[in-house]
């Protein structure tokens, strides 16, 4: 046999294995998908009290709360960084839980809805109204700071007033 012939047939070889562990893997995601379930509400107060989308967008409205949408995967690096430092920080966990109905979503469990919010890079933060409007959203990673002075704006409705850079230096 000639090298090209043999060249040729360990392609066609590779391309066919590649072929069949996509479609294990993606038939693997799609049962995954099938099964998911929303998470269950965190009841301890050295974490935020994440809701799944449809529960929580129904109490936001019930309760005429703001929502707070993050967009996360678990190899995204920024996303595991605001976990460890943002998501811990106490007086951004005591705003939350006071003035916000808190919805995660997993993009790699749920692409219908990262594609639904023209989710682009991860982690994104949505900002809503009580009644599920969209304000704003927020690309990449927030300090404990910044997001807690965003909070407050949202939450006071001053996004209705003025803008951001005017709102901070009111407070």
């Amino acid at each position: 046999m000639k090298k090209e012939n043999i060249l040729v047939i360990a392609i066609i070889c590779i391309t066919i294995i590649g072929f069949i562990v996509y479609n294990n893997f993606k038939s693997e995601k799609q049962t995954d998908l099938i099964q998911e379930k929303e998470p269950a509400q965190v009841s301890d107060t050295s974490n935020i009290d994440w809701l799944g989308y449809a529960q929580g967008m129904d109490l936001a409205k019930s309760q005429n709360k703001h929502v707070f949408l993050y967009f996360h995967a678990d190899w995204c690096t920024y996303c595991a960084k605001l976990k460890k430092t943002t998501f811990r920080d106490a007086a951004v966990l005591k705003y939350l839980k006071d003035n916000f109905i808190s919805i995660a979503v997993d993009t790699d469990k749920n692409q219908g809805m990262a594609k639904q919010w023209k989710v682009r890079g991860l982690p994104t933060l949505w900002f809503l109204k009580p009644d599920n409007s969209k304000i704003s959203s927020i690309p990449g990673y927030v300090d404990a700071e910044q997001l807690l002075q965003i909070l407050k704006y949202i939450h006071t409705t001053s996004y209705g007033k003025m803008n951001f850079q005017d709102f901070v230096k009111t407070i």
